[in-house]
Formats: structure tokens, C-alpha cells, sequence
């Protein structure tokens, strides 16, 4: 199926992708506000509204869309560190990915919360990522995210098909 290109209202602006790719190198909003010289409150806001345009809740769901889009430069391939990541840590990824919470990856991979997020330890600490942000973009730099399923969120919609009506 083709996709239609998202509608220009529908992508963050200029602002929200700078703040978007000092997120996705793991930097907390703090962290990023002091980066770019703007309150943290400004760089929540501009979150918010950035992940409203996309159609996402998360952060991470955000950074992974502008990756799908080519709204930012996707990470230089690289090799994964030594162990890569296991079956059940790509299923953690892909579902951060597209968007569900803590409480969804755990329903999606059949294990309670608690044990989800021990997992994700492992896998941020072997990658040394900061964050779930970081890791979708650690994810597309190690070849286990890419743009084949798309993104959760609504900016990418199927062309309207042609109805003919009878006059």
C-alpha cells in the first residue's frame, strides 16, 4: 500500500525537531534545555505539542516517527555491542516504537511490568543508552529499528480512494 506524504500541519516545526534531536541522543529535558538555551518548561511544551502533531504519546514514539519521516537524520549504521539484542528485547523495542507504555510492552510480551522494565535495564545497560529514547535511536543505528512498520501515530495515512457518485 502506498502512503500518502503527511500533511505539512501534521509535522513538528523547526523548533520541535531541534529539540527532538538532542533528545533522541539521550539527554533528559533538563539536560536538553540547558543545551539549547531555553527553559525546561518551553522544551516540555514543545514536546507535547510536536508529539500531539505526530499523533504519539511518547517520546520515544516521537523520535522513532521523525526517523520513519526523515524529519531528522537517521543514526549511522553501526555495529551492535557484544550480545546485540535478544528476540524478546527487539519485541520491547518495537513496541516502545510504535508507541505503547510500560504497561502495554509488558501486556504485549506476557510478563508483569516489573520484569519488563528489568529487561530493559539489561538492554539499556548493554548499550549504554540513557533512556528509551536513546534506545530507539541506538535501535536504528544497531539495524533493529527501521521504517518497515511504520509509526502509531496518524501522520501517515493511506491516499483517499476516488468515490464515484451517480449524478
Amino acid at each position: 500500500m502506498m502512503l500518502s506524504p503527511p500533511r505539512s500541519d501534521l509535522l513538528p516545526t523547526p523548533s520541535q525537531l531541534r529539540i527532538a534531536a538532542v533528545l533522541a541522543q539521550g539527554l533528559a529535558t533538563a539536560q536538553a534545555a540547558a543545551k539549547l538555551h531555553l527553559a525546561t518548561g518551553t522544551v516540555s511544551a514543545h514536546q507535547t505539542m510536536a508529539n500531539h502533531r505526530l499523533g504519539v504519546r511518547h517520546r520515544y514514539a516521537f523520535i522513532h516517527a521523525c526517523y520513519v519521516l526523515n524529519l531528522l537524520p537517521r543514526p549511522v549504521p553501526a555495529p551492535p555491542p557484544d550480545g546485540g539484542a535478544a528476540l524478546h528485547e527487539v519485541a520491547i523495542l518495537w513496541r516502545f516504537a510504535l508507541d505503547d507504555s510500560h504497561a502495554e510492552v509488558a501486556a504485549h510480551c506476557h510478563l508483569s511490568v516489573t520484569a519488563m522494565q528489568s529487561r530493559l535495564q539489561v538492554i539499556r545497560k548493554r548499550w549504554n543508552a540513557a533512556n528509551e529514547s536513546h534506545l530507539i535511536t541506538l535501535g536504528w543505528a544497531y539495524g533493529v529499528l527501521n521504517a518497515s512498520r511504520g509509526t502509531a501515530g496518524h501522520q501517515l495515512t493511506p491516499p483517499a480512494t476516488s468515490v464515484q457518485t451517480r449524478p
